[in-house]
């Protein structure tokens, strides 16, 4: 998806995204409050030089359906999967991070350091599927391959059996929820459309 500084419905490109100014947990994770859809880009910002880049890293811009950035992502090293995320100024908020194995294809997410929120797993089931579970191991949402899309392009979340979201990669990377979702769930679905991605070398 292309950067460039066009304009999107009268917001330009490469504006940082306004904090609405509600009172959350952790003020820092204020600006999920108003989003329904995170899109994922392999872009470097030069805030991310302020961050602090190593050689190995690979840096990510977060932008919301206006074109408007409202975090930076680092991925730690070229052949591990960790995320660290940050905001306009240079604040860590998320941490996504695969434990133990290369070969468990799961992720734990923490938002902000230090306030675990859940986790997201891909099932051994002949559908293509990933549990999301809240911080305290509750099943809270499943992640199924949508039909009508070619190796793991899409997948349909649903809360219950109803559908309720989209982890896309097919035309760009992206993850699309309710507005009104509770923002540790939206901080888990952040981690999952990123370990999506990173499972199917949509990054590199």
């Amino acid at each position: 998806m292309s950067m460039k500084n066009t304009t999107i419905n009268g917001v330009k490109r490469e504006e940082w995204m306004p904090c609405p100014k509600v009172h959350v947990d952790y003020p820092g994770l204020a600006y999920l409050y108003s989003l329904d859809e995170f899109i994922l880009v392999k872009k470097t910002d030069k805030l991310h030089d302020l961050i602090g880049l190593r050689s190995k890293d690979t840096s990510y811009t977060i932008i919301n359906n206006q074109g408007q950035k409202v975090f930076l992502a680092v991925q730690k090293g070229k052949n591990k999967f960790e995320i660290r995320i940050y905001n306009v100024y240079g604040n860590e908020l998320i941490i996504v991070n695969k434990p133990y194995s290369w070969c468990l294809n799961k992720a734990l997410i923490w938002a902000p350091p230090g306030n675990f929120v859940g986790s997201v797993q891909e099932t051994k089931s002949c559908l293509k599927t990933y549990i999301v579970k809240n911080h305290l191991g509750e099943k809270v949402l499943k992640l199924i391959k949508a039909r009508g899309f070619t190796k793991d392009e899409a997948y349909n979340v649903f809360s219950q059996n109803e559908v309720v979201g989209l982890v896309t990669t097919r035309w760009r990377n992206a993850v699309y929820f309710p507005i009104e979702m509770d923002i540790p769930i939206k901080c888990i679905l952040l981690g999952a459309c990123f370990l999506i991605c990173w499972k199917n070398q949509r990054f590199l």
